[in-house]
């Protein structure tokens, strides 16, 4: 009789514990991870939206730039897409890099800024258009790998492929620039 019992015992623990697999392994399918689906644009779905985000940068006690947008959405690579973001470079000698884009996309461990469709920079004393920019934190410079446009006082310019370093403010255009400039002065001519 107690063999009858332990063998009824083993056997229904055997059934129990094989149901509760089955029944745990087609809730975890039921309830998984949702499939990532792509609109074909940059952005993924989001998971958190941000009103008036600010993102400030500081070096030795220093703001070396701050990042506001009208709006964030937290993306599932983690990734943040902003929308209408400002970026304001400080540079060493006291002047500010302004730029304003439609988009843009911050990775918080690089520090990075990709923006993109109507980009403008306000630098000194003239104004820059293009489509992208990337702002490397790491390198500490601007990026436009494309097709710009710049138009300041006395100056006009159109060129591809240049970058700018926040700290130096110097700047290197790597395929070609062509630059009108009014100002005599510039010319080595000295006005009387």
């Amino acid at each position: 009789m107690k063999k009858k019992i332990w063998r009824s015992l083993k056997w229904t623990s055997l059934i129990v514990s094989v149901a509760s697999i089955v029944l745990a392994i087609v809730l975890m399918r039921m309830s998984g991870p949702k499939e990532i689906t792509s609109s074909g644009t940059d952005a993924e779905e989001s998971k958190t939206r941000v009103e008036s985000p600010i993102v400030v940068e500081r070096k030795d006690g220093k703001i070396t730039w701050q990042l506001r947008a009208r709006e964030a959405n937290q993306q599932l690579d983690g990734k943040m897409h902003l929308i209408n973001p400002v970026l304001v470079l400080y540079t060493e000698g006291g002047k500010d890099i302004n730029i304003a884009s439609d988009q843009a996309w911050f990775e918080p461990l690089q520090r990075n800024v990709r923006f993109k469709d109507h980009v403008v920079v306000h630098y000194d004393t003239w104004t820059m258009q293009t489509e992208m920019m990337i702002y490397a934190s790491a390198e500490d410079e601007i990026h436009v790998p494309g097709k710009f446009r710049v138009q300041g006082e006395s100056i006009r310019a159109r060129g591809k492929n240049m970058r700018l370093h926040r700290a130096t403010e110097k700047i290197d255009v790597e395929d070609g620039i062509w630059i009108e400039d009014s100002d005599p002065n510039w010319q080595g001519v000295l006005l009387q």
